[in-house]
């Protein structure tokens, strides 16, 4: 197989970030080759091109002065496009309005007016952008926002590319990296051998197949509609409308382009009804008149995301390969700063400090046995003691369909005295994910009503749990009660489902077939399935290659408190799944927690253990106290058990009469 050499920088991925830090590069005196796979499938193809960075949760300070540094560079970075081809891009600094059905409180608008943000109440908003629901009770409005037509900009990027005289290469897809000494020596494809002195690897949702990084794809499903001919405004929306779970985004061509979904689904091809429906739903909710306006296109594509929604950027572990990918929902957005940054750091060997953030080592962590440290900075997760930060070891959040976690002690809501009990005991147990029983809520059953209302939804993710649904058919419409009463408690993207099946009322035992096939229909339908079983190897491993993002094997049976009697299972769940595994049912007591933790659990969801505690509160903290100190065994790493004596103090050395 011939290998071919003719670029001082290859760059792996034909999306707009690799083909917007190959411009730079070139601009800068390099010569550059880009290998592109697929562009059609690409996160930058289906994007609706908004610039948004005080519209989207970044995260941290970091993602947010990377964003707001890019969004500060694109009208420059546009000019540049335009002059260079000839085309426009659609640049539009139309701002954005973030619509609410609840009216945040009066320190939330008196905190926001230090920022480019401001509260407008529904009259004003009327007044900004007329036609929206009269159920809305006003917007924030964000003037700095922007946005860009995601196709043209990658039609002008990929003409100035080849204007510039950089080669690429269509159709190749990459199937490993040759290293040597820790470099990287070559790519190799089916197309043959690349080598080059430097490499970039900007290859989106693709990332994880050459490199172990945790970047997965995120299908998004899109559409648009037209505005009708004889309308009397070409475009009625004059800026970008953020609502529940969606977002309308204007073209000046009369478009209007509605998005999007957040699903994982692997790399599941095409567009489903379920997922346009739920998009035209809430757009006509959000704006009547939408309803008649002609369907004119729907498309998708996948979303490159990581388990902190940021960006992989940077050196890694191979001395002449730079990271470029995990931009998930602001890849448009941060192509200009990417491509700065990326040319600086490898042409002048100066790389910025705010790459430091973006580091793949912060995903880094020991194996059990370690107990080397491998990162000066303190426990991320394991810091229920005060000598947390003194071990050594580092651990990293619990991930979850992308969204990660710091606690991995989930708990819930039934049971408990009252609802002050139970909110103390929640927030004793420092858990992030509470788990609610939909129907029970639902139908306001003894001890559920109002509880909806009795938990701060925006400190604590809802874990909605089909609880009480004997089949299939009663499992997934409950499920998707559970997916609104989320939102409509503002939690906007949660898909999340606790999936249980139980059609024996007497031991409460899951039935494995109904799950499997529950499991497999709500995934179809966008949720992250988190399914509640017995402690089956084979069934968990079936539900994981099923698309469940996470397995959930009882101890015991529910509310039991016979503590864990399915160890041996348990361990070979834990042995062989991909997925995060909690130990869910049987756990009565900490030391049965910190049991689980030890033998390699990811999480715990302990319910009854705590709420028919004598001290649910002290109780919580136990629990808490215990997932954490199971979890740091775990990664200390055990003795080896032996079946004989090994005295603590040598006798080497030691004094006689």
């Amino acid at each position: 197989m011939m290998t071919e050499r003719t670029s001082d920088v290859l760059v792996i991925g034909g999306g707009i970030i690799g083909l917007a830090i190959a411009l730079e590069l070139k601009q800068r005196g390099a010569r550059v080759r880009v290998l592109s796979r697929e562009v059609s499938q690409a996160a930058s193809q289906a994007a609706a091109g908004m610039l948004a960075p005080h519209a989207e949760v970044m995260g941290s300070e970091a993602m947010y002065t990377l964003c707001r540094r890019s969004l500060s560079l694109y009208p420059d970075w546009v000019s540049k496009l335009e002059g260079l081809t000839g085309q426009a891009v659609g640049y539009w600094p139309c701002g954005i309005l973030m619509t609410q059905y609840r009216r945040p409180d009066a320190d939330a608008i008196a905190s926001a007016s230090t920022k480019p943000v401001r509260w407008l109440e529904a009259e004003t908003l009327a007044q900004y952008q007329p036609g929206l629901s009269d159920k809305l009770t006003g917007a924030w409005w964000l003037p700095e926002d922007a946005q860009v037509d995601s196709r043209a900009v990658m039609q002008a990027l990929r003409g100035a590319v080849q204007d510039q005289g950089i080669d690429i290469l269509e159709g190749v897809e990459v199937e490993g990296l040759v290293r040597h000494q820790g470099a990287i020596q070559s790519v190799r494809s089916r197309s043959g051998d690349f080598q080059a002195d430097h490499y970039v690897l900007a290859t989106g949702a693709w990332a994880h197949q050459l490199l172990p990084l945790p970047v997965f794809p995120r299908k998004g499903q899109m559409l648009s509609l037209r505005v009708p001919h004889g309308h009397p405004q070409a475009q009625p929306l004059q800026h970008v409308i953020y609502g529940h779970n969606l977002y309308l985004v204007p073209r000046r061509d009369r478009r209007i382009i509605i998005g999007a979904t957040s699903e994982s689904v692997g790399f599941t091809p095409g567009n489903t009804p379920s997922g346009l429906n739920d998009l035209l739903s809430r757009a006509m909710e959000l704006c009547p008149a939408l309803a008649d306006f002609p369907l004119d296109e729907c498309w998708w594509g996948f979303r490159p995301a990581t388990p902190d929604n940021q960006p992989i950027l940077g050196a890694s572990a191979c001395s002449n390969l730079t990271l470029a990918t995990g931009h998930y929902r602001n890849g448009i957005l941060l192509a200009p700063i990417t491509a700065q940054l990326v040319a600086q750091a490898i042409l002048e060997q100066q790389p910025d400090p705010l790459l430091a953030a973006f580091s793949w080592q912060r995903f880094h962590q020991p194996s059990p046995s370690s107990t080397t440290a491998i990162s000066p900075q303190p426990m991320q997760i394991l810091d229920a003691h005060p000598q947390a930060a003194s071990t050594g070891l580092r651990d990293t959040p619990l991930t979850i369909a992308g969204r990660p976690f710091n606690s991995r002690l989930m708990t819930g809501t039934g049971k408990y005295e009252n609802f002050d009990v139970m909110g103390q005991s929640i927030a004793a147990s420092g858990c992030e994910i509470v788990t609610v029983a939909v129907r029970r809520v639902q139908a306001q059953a003894p001890g559920h009503q109002g509880l909806a209302e009795a938990i701060d939804w925006s400190k604590i993710w809802m874990l909605p749990n089909t609880a009480g649904c004997r089949d299939v058919d009663e499992a997934v419409r409950v499920a998707r009660l559970g997916r609104e009463m989320a939102k409509l408690l503002g939690q906007e993207d949660n898909n999340f489902v606790k999936l249980e099946v139980i059609p024996d009322p007497q031991y409460l035992l899951p039935d494995p077939i109904g799950t499997l096939r529950a499991a497999e229909k709500l995934i179809k339908e966008g949720f992250a399935v988190l399914p509640y079983i017995n402690a089956d190897p084979l069934l968990a491993k079936r539900l994981e290659e099923a698309g469940c993002v996470t397995v959930m094997p009882l101890g015991s049976p529910i509310g039991s408190g016979q503590g864990i009697r399915t160890l041996a299972n348990l361990e070979i769940i834990i042995e062989t799944a991909g997925v995060p595994v909690v130990v869910d049912a049987g756990i009565g007591i900490p030391s049965e927690a910190a049991q689980a933790m030890e033998a390699g659990a990811d999480a715990l969801l302990i319910n009854t253990a705590i709420a028919k505690a004598k001290n649910p509160i002290a109780m919580a903290r136990a629990m808490a106290m215990a997932t954490t100190a199971g979890r740091l065994a775990y990664l200390a790493g055990r003795i080896p058990i032996q079946s004989h004596a090994s005295a603590s103090s040598p006798l080497a050395g030691r004094i006689t009469s």
